[in-house]
C-alpha cells in the first residue's frame, strides 16, 4: 500500500485524453523503448528551417502530458522561435503503454536521443526538461554525449529523495520511496553547455538544489534564478523564454 501512495504521489498522470492524431501541425511518434513499452510524443519541423537549428527533446513533469502542454502554449512558444522539437509522454501517459517508473522514463530519454540521431543527424540536440523531466533530460544528457550537445534543466532536484524529505517525515520517505532519480551524480557526468532556471520561490523543489545542480554540471553552465517565481508558474515568465532562446540561438 505504501508503494502504491508513494508511485501515485510520484507520477500523477492526469486524466487528459491525449488525441490521434493531434492537432496540425504537429505530428505523432511512437517509440520502442529498451523497458518493451511504446512511448508516444509529439513533434514539429519546419522545412524551411536551416539545417543546424538546434532540435530539442523535451520531458515534460510529473502532472503533465502531451494535450496539456498544447493547453498550456509550450508548443506554440517553440514554433514562434523557430525550434524543431520532440515532446515526449512518459508509461503510463497520455497514449504510451505501461507504468510510469524510474527505468521506464529513462528508456524514454534513451529512445528520444536515438530517433533525433537517426533522422536529424545535422542538428544540434538539446535535452530539455521541467521539474520530473529535468532528472531524465540530464540524464540523457549524462548518457548519450555522442548525441546531446547541450541541456536545459528546469526547476531541477539533486536527488528524488532529497525533495521527499521536504514533503513527507523522513521516516516515510525511506519506507515509501523506492526510486532514486539521482540528478546530482548524472550531472557531473554531463560536459555540454548547459542552461539552468529555477523560481526562486519554488516551495516544492527548493531552489537551492538547482543551483547546486548548475554548481556541479562538468561543463560550463548558465544559473538563472527567477525572482517572484514558484514551481508551477515557471514557464509562464517571459524571461524563461528569453534565456531559452539566447541559450539555443548560442550553440
Amino acid at each position: 500500500m505504501l508503494d502504491a501512495f508513494a508511485r501515485q504521489m510520484l507520477y500523477p498522470a492526469p486524466p487528459v485524453a491525449v488525441p490521434s492524431p493531434p492537432p496540425a501541425p504537429l505530428e505523432e511518434i511512437a517509440l520502442d523503448l529498451a523497458t518493451g513499452d511504446r512511448a508516444v510524443g509529439w513533434a514539429w519541423e519546419d522545412p524551411g528551417l536551416p539545417p543546424a537549428a538546434p532540435l530539442v527533446l523535451f520531458f515534460h513533469g510529473n502532472g503533465e502530458n502531451l494535450e496539456t502542454l498544447r493547453w498550456s502554449g509550450f508548443y506554440d512558444e517553440l514554433r514562434r522561435m523557430g525550434v524543431p522539437f520532440l515532446a515526449m509522454d512518459f508509461p503510463g501517459y497520455g497514449r504510451s503503454t505501461g507504468t510510469a517508473s524510474e527505468e521506464g522514463l529513462m528508456a524514454t530519454g534513451d529512445a528520444a536521443v536515438a530517433w533525433a540521431r537517426e533522422l536529424h543527424a545535422g542538428r544540434p540536440v538539446v535535452a530539455c526538461g521541467w521539474s520530473l523531466g529535468a532528472a531524465v533530460a540530464i540524464g540523457a544528457a549524462a548518457r548519450h554525449p555522442e548525441t546531446v550537445k547541450g541541456l536545459i534543466a528546469l526547476s531541477p532536484w539533486t536527488t528524488l529523495a532529497e525533495v521527499a524529505v521536504g514533503i513527507f517525515p523522513e521516516f516515510a520517505v525511506k519506507a515509501m520511496l523506492r526510486e532514486r532519480y539521482d540528478s546530482r551524480a548524472a550531472a557531473r557526468e554531463v560536459r555540454v553547455p548547459a542552461l539552468v532556471v529555477h523560481g526562486e520561490l519554488d516551495d516544492l523543489i527548493p531552489v537551492a538544489q538547482g543551483r547546486e545542480i548548475a554548481a556541479v554540471l562538468g561543463g560550463p553552465a548558465r544559473w538563472v534564478p527567477v525572482p517572484r517565481t514558484g514551481h508551477n508558474d515557471l514557464l509562464g515568465c517571459p524571461v524563461v523564454w528569453q534565456e531559452i532562446g539566447a541559450f539555443l540561438a548560442a550553440l
